[in-house]
């Protein structure tokens, strides 16, 4: 029966988004590499709009997550409760991570909001993790830190940026530098 619940949101959620498809970003997207099984082309602040109607409810966000449409697979980041998610859940998320952006939405969205920085620093910035992960890790870790440039969970990002900082992908170089405080102006 929850399942058929879930469809019934899902339903919901597909005629919000529908209003906002554009296939011209369709069409720059593919130019750009960018692929997906099946892409509405909708604005990030509108998927992020209509998915925030449904948020925060665990259950639905897996189950939107299984789903080929572009925009429900980001829907998923912002309808997933942050608290929910447990560090057995990373290979679930990360499995469905085929792009940059799908890997950027799970660290911002979804992953930066968790209490998870020493698993996923773990698993997914292992030297043997897809580079999409390590990149998702980075971005996450890099929006986790606190005031004072710290991470959580006694992680140290000035050895994980310099870890980093010689990698083969500039997405992972790129993420690593954001580890590392923002110099003061007039430095």
């Amino acid at each position: 029966m929850e399942s058929n619940g879930n469809a019934e949101k899902m339903a919901a959620l597909i005629r919000m988004l529908r209003r906002d498809i554009n296939g011209a970003v369709t069409e720059r997207m593919e130019e750009l590499g960018i692929h997906y099984a099946c892409n509405w082309g909708v604005s990030l602040p509108a998927v992020r709009r209509a998915a925030a109607v449904f948020a925060p409810d665990h259950e639905f966000a897996r189950f939107l997550y299984g789903k080929q449409l572009r925009e429900l697979l980001l829907s998923a980041f912002v309808i997933a409760d942050p608290q929910a998610v447990t560090a057995g859940e990373l290979a679930f998320w990360g499995a469905g991570v085929k792009n940059a952006e799908l890997a950027e939405n799970l660290a911002f969205s979804l992953l930066s909001r968790t209490a998870l920085a020493v698993p996923l620093a773990g698993e997914w910035l292992a030297d043997d993790a897809p580079v999409l992960l390590q990149y998702s890790a980075l971005l996450a870790l890099a929006r986790m830190r606190d005031g004072a440039g710290r991470l959580p969970g006694g992680l140290d990002a000035e050895a994980l940026a310099v870890r980093f900082s010689e990698h083969g992908s500039a997405l992972v170089r790129g993420a690593a530098a954001h580890l590392l405080p923002e110099p003061v102006s007039g430095e």
